[in-house]
């Protein structure tokens, strides 16, 4: 990433940047997507900065607050990131260092969801897993916008998406994520950007499917360097797939977008939907998720593999954890 577009994100993205055809005429009329914790409470009348609004889950602020001190990174792939060479700081440093190294955490500056939209949010989620539900978790990897809504409109299980969603859908996939931590850049530029079947294959006992080339080149050679005991856990993501994660973790994380945004690329910044994949143990279940798997024997022989690199290392500069199951495509 370049650095200095990285600063420019870090200090200076003050407002969210909103794009799409029609979400300029409502963005004058109703309550912004985003809110500080500080502007959550008081637009709740509550006397606390203390982000304690848009409570889903039964989930304890006080027993996720960040850990004291830096914990050591797990060693990369990569060689780490001198974040000396931007002249940070120490305090601004250790401020963004201490935030993906602990990207479960609940930090005080953290950019909130605003809780206008509890509803909308739980509500659009609920229908995004009706499809998902209806159509198979294989064919959502690859359902298009456009096809996400002819769905809703022919199957009455599913059920139309109504305005209120459409709208919300929009400015999720349009605001820019620097106002909330993420700093990679714009994949997918129009919501409804997908991927033609005709471009992917579908690896067996999976579920997923690799882009055709490249994806599913580098895929196999990993398998037959390491072994078969190496699976692919995530590969083509599509802007609704994305979308419905983003979402997802958002609700898991009580509407702390910054907090989702460490552990999951917002929607049009995935690059999964250009031929990224995820890959784990078999047998390693959701650990394949996790910094455990870089102390699994199939990570230590993938990190001898110099055609190897992942894309998100430790100490990166994209304000995303460290994920050393996610192969990044040169």
């Amino acid at each position: 990433m370049n650095k200095r577009a990285f600063l420019e994100g870090f200090f200076t993205a003050s407002t969210a940047a909103f794009g799409g055809h029609f979400m300029w005429q409502r963005i004058n009329q109703q309550s912004p997507l985003l809110a500080r914790a500080d502007e959550s409470a008081q637009t709740a009348g509550i006397a606390t900065a203390k982000p304690e609004l848009f409570q889903f889950t039964p989930i304890e602020i006080e027993s996720i607050q960040p850990a004291e001190g830096i914990p050591k990174p797990v060693p990369s792939l990569d060689a780490k990131i001198n974040l000396e060479t931007v002249k940070l700081t120490d305090h601004e440093v250790d401020s963004y260092l201490r935030k993906i190294r602990n990207f479960d955490a609940v930090f005080a500056n953290d950019i909130y969801l605003d809780q206008r939209y509890k509803s909308v949010l739980l509500k659009t989620t609920q229908h995004l897993t009706r499809l998902e539900t209806h159509i198979g978790h294989g064919n959502f990897n690859l359902t298009s916008f456009d096809n996400m809504l002819k769905h809703g409109r022919n199957f009455p299980e599913i059920g139309a998406f109504e305005a209120d969603e459409l709208n919300f859908l929009e400015e999720i996939f349009f605001v820019n994520p620097h106002r909330y931590g993420f700093f990679g850049k714009k994949i997918s530029a129009e919501i409804t950007d997908f991927i033609p079947a005709n471009d992917v294959a579908k690896i067996s006992n999976t579920g997923h499917y690799l882009l055709k080339g490249e994806s599913l080149n580098l895929y196999q050679q990993i398998q037959r360097d390491v072994g078969e005991e190496v699976i692919l856990t995530s590969g083509v993501r599509g802007i609704v797939k994305q979308i419905h994660l983003f979402l997802a973790k958002a609700i898991e994380a009580n509407g702390n977008l910054s907090r989702a945004s460490r552990s999951l690329a917002p929607p049009g910044h995935s690059y999964h939907g250009i031929g990224d994949f995820d890959i784990g143990k078999i047998g390693f279940g959701a650990r394949n998720f996790t910094a455990d798997f870089s102390t699994t024997e199939e990570y230590r022989k993938i990190s001898h593999l110099n055609y190897v690199d992942i894309r998100y290392p430790t100490d990166n500069l994209f304000g995303v954890r460290f994920e050393p199951w996610h192969i990044k495509l040169a």
